[in-house]
């Protein structure tokens, strides 16, 4: 899933450059400000139906209770669809009302093209928790790739034959969402799935899945408003409506997608966290549970900081190169430090979901999503984006915070588990920024290609040497320890610690 997950996020990250350049700020700003919207709406329809789903799914096949397995997934199958009519139906009857709530009235144009999206996600999400369930990885992430490489396909297409350009990266996402629906529904029946009546599997359905939308709805919606909000107060602030548009997208639309790369290895150790610490919380094994929490924390910050240098001393050049826009570049160097609460975040909520605090981390974020809109609200007439980078910073920080208090509560873990990894990555930071710059510098009558290059590449090795050599980066984070051989057998990962733990124990009981 690590494997194909990247292969999208390179896909999707390539056509957003695209996008940039054909579409232009301004475009792109609009695009961005529906997109945000459309999120949401996927999220109410389908965020915790694909989740239940698979864990339903999983439950009946252990018993071998395939009629009730069936059911969920047409209880599921419906419940998205009535959801997914509702929630079009509102946007098509209110369009005129909800319109003006944006700076451009032709972002709700764009989301009245993504509609049928939403419907046709209201279809799949029910089988693909199905394949979830049934431990069919790779066909689900086959069908996501398939979705991206539609999507990236016919909106070239449509863009090279001369229709709209800013319209048709909308109907491209429908389609692919279309082509999506299908392929889950073909990969059920070939999985010998059945539509059977879904007669007593609505309510277990709506109990379960109900919460989860909403914990995982409330990052969307934040992030809407924030698609919302910024341009509006640029607007107040003096500037035209294009040129809000124009800031906001060359900052969110085109700088944010790059922040989000290096967080890729930290959704997937996230991904894998929740069943390991899950598991070990629920036996006892505090330990365990330390174990996982120091090295998770470790990991994260450190995959995130060996980014923050070069993002903010090749902060510019990269815009340029990339994007071909300066103000992309001037906002990805003034938002590099976000990463580390961006990482921090997102690696700590995970433990949450582990330990089963998902409201509490549900109440934390909203309380660092509110002090973020209220600092942005108290520079009225005088917003800046730069102060969206505050905000975003402040509220990171404080949910994590806040969420770090909750697991020390649950666990007994000391704070300083997560503080040390901190500033050890600190520490490393700093003179890597320093080296990064100064090679840039020298290397300015080179082309921008090698101007980028070769100063990252060169920061980054000294900075994992550093940290190597420093101890303050264990190898054992990124690479296997070195084989051992006992008793003739070798050992490596989860065998050591089966080892260890049958030496541990070999006076109470019998090894088998």
């Amino acid at each position: 899933m690590t494997f194909f997950t990247m292969i999208d996020r390179v896909l999707g990250f390539g056509f957003k450059v695209f996008l940039s350049r054909e579409l232009g700020a301004i475009n792109m700003g609009i695009y961005q400000v529906a997109l945000s919207v459309f999120f949401v709406l996927l999220t109410f329809t389908t965020s915790g139906t694909p989740l239940v789903v698979s864990k339903f799914t999983a439950i009946f096949s252990k018993k071998g209770d395939k009629n009730s397995e069936h059911a969920m997934v047409m209880a599921a199958l419906i419940v998205g669809i009535i959801v997914s009519i509702i929630i079009c139906g509102i946007f098509f009857f209110f369009q005129v009302q909800i319109a003006g709530l944006f700076a451009a009235k032709e972002s709700m144009n764009l989301i009245l093209l993504l509609l049928p999206a939403v419907i046709f996600s209201g279809i799949y999400a029910s089988f693909r928790g199905n394949l979830w369930g049934n431990g069919k990885y790779a066909t689900v992430s086959i069908i996501e790739l398939i979705e991206q490489v539609v999507r990236i396909g016919s909106c070239i297409l449509l863009i090279l034959l001369g229709f709209n350009q800013l319209r048709m990266t909308a109907i491209s996402l429908s389609i692919a969402f279309g082509v999506t629906a299908l392929c889950c529904v073909a990969a059920y029946c070939k999985n010998k799935g059945k539509f059977r009546s879904p007669s007593g599997q609505f309510k277990p359905l709506l109990h379960n899945a109900v919460p989860v939308t909403l914990i995982r709805a409330s990052n969307t919606v934040v992030n809407s408003l924030i698609a919302i909000t910024v341009p509006f107060l640029l607007t107040v602030s003096g500037l035209s409506t294009a040129e809000s548009l124009a800031v906001f997208g060359a900052s969110v639309g085109m700088a944010m997608p790059l922040l989000f790369l290096p967080l890729t290895a930290v959704g997937s150790l996230a991904y894998v966290l929740i069943p390991t610490l899950s598991a070990a919380h629920a036996s006892g094994d505090k330990v365990t549970v330390k174990k996982q929490v120091e090295q998770a924390t470790l990991f994260a910050l450190v995959v995130s900081s060996i980014f923050v240098p070069v993002f903010f001393a090749l902060g510019n050049p990269i815009g340029l190169f990339v994007y071909n826009n300066a103000d992309a570049g001037r906002f990805l160097r003034l938002s590099a430090f976000l990463l580390i609460p961006m990482s921090a975040e997102s690696i700590v909520s995970s433990m949450m979901n582990s330990l089963d605090l998902e409201k509490k981390s549900f109440i934390n974020y909203m309380i660092g999503s509110v002090i973020m809109f209220i600092i942005m609200f108290a520079s009225w007439r005088n917003f800046r984006i730069e102060l969206l980078v505050v905000g975003l910073g402040i509220s990171w920080t404080i949910s994590t915070t806040l969420d770090v208090i909750d697991i020390k509560k649950r666990t007994g873990i000391e704070v300083k588990i997560f503080l040390i990894p901190l500033f050890k990555c600190i520490l490393l930071i700093v003179p890597t920024i320093f080296l990064i710059s100064w090679l840039s510098n020298i290397l300015g009558a080179l082309h921008i290609f090698w101007q980028i290059a070769i100063p990252a590449v060169i920061g980054v090795s000294l900075y994992c040497t550093a940290g190597l050599l420093l101890g303050i980066v264990d190898k054992s984070l990124f690479f296997k320890r070195g084989k051992k051989r006992e008793n003739g057998q070798i050992k490596t990962g989860v065998n050591k610690i089966r080892g260890k733990r049958k030496e541990r124990f070999k006076d109470k009981q019998p090894i088998v």
